[in-house]
């Protein structure tokens, strides 16, 4: 299955909660990509806290909103506590990927994550070697391939590079679910399909729409292809 995620870089606690909560763009099985950046890794920072929406509002689920899937993509240095809040305090959350280029042992994060219930992943930046994805594949549910430099949204797909990067891990990995993250745009999403990613992850060009709803319909048209792409 190919899926869209709508990323969240949140500036405040309302911002996180009117994108988490956005009326009639959450259908049932929908996953949100939710940034978490402290400082330590990309000189970013962003609200994260999930006590935010922790306590949901009467108002709220008076309104039949409810949380979409939740997956945590955690630029920092110390995920693991974070991670830990979230799987504490939103049972919504499935997943969360971690960067590879941590100054930390990553199996040991790996197997806390997983020991949460959740699904793990790595990322990895547009300089970072692909073979750190074999390091890891034994404990690894999928890879996270950055389409930009971390940071900030709104930077523009990095180009062939990266569909080359995607290339090479469905390559190898034939069976390992891959997110591309960062410029996703209607023709960005149907070259990175096509190139073998399953999961794109897209913020800018869903939530700087004056229509978000019909912005994110427009990606989702335009990745009808097969399950399968030819690489």
């Amino acid at each position: 299955m190919i899926e869209v995620l709508p990323a969240i870089l949140a500036d405040t606690a309302d911002d996180l909660r009117e994108k988490l909560f956005f009326p009639g763009l959450w259908q049932p099985g929908m996953t949100a990509h939710v940034d978490i950046l402290d400082g330590t890794m990309f000189g970013s920072t962003c609200f994260c806290d999930a006590s935010a929406i922790a306590m949901r509002s009467s108002a709220t689920l008076q309104s039949g909103s409810a949380l979409p899937f939740i997956e945590l993509h955690c630029m920092v240095q110390n995920p693991l506590p974070i991670i830990t809040q979230w799987a504490a305090m939103i049972p919504e959350t499935i997943r969360a990927i971690i960067h590879a280029e941590i100054k930390r042992p990553i199996e040991p994060i790996l197997q806390g994550i997983h020991d949460l219930a959740l699904e793990a992943g790595i990322a990895l930046c547009p300089e970072t070697s692909v073979d750190v994805v074999a390091r890891y594949r034994a404990n690894i549910d999928r890879v996270l391939v950055m389409g930009i430099h971390p940071g900030a949204s709104g930077k523009p797909f990095l180009g062939e590079p990266i569909l080359a990067t995607i290339r090479r891990i469905r390559a190898v990995h034939s069976d390992l679910a891959i997110g591309v993250d960062g410029g996703i745009t209607a023709d960005v999403a149907e070259r990175a399909v096509r190139a073998g990613a399953n999961a794109l992850i897209a913020s800018s060009a869903i939530w700087n729409s004056p229509r978000p709803i019909q912005a994110y319909e427009q990606l989702t048209h335009s990745i009808a292809l097969p399950a399968n792409p030819q690489i």
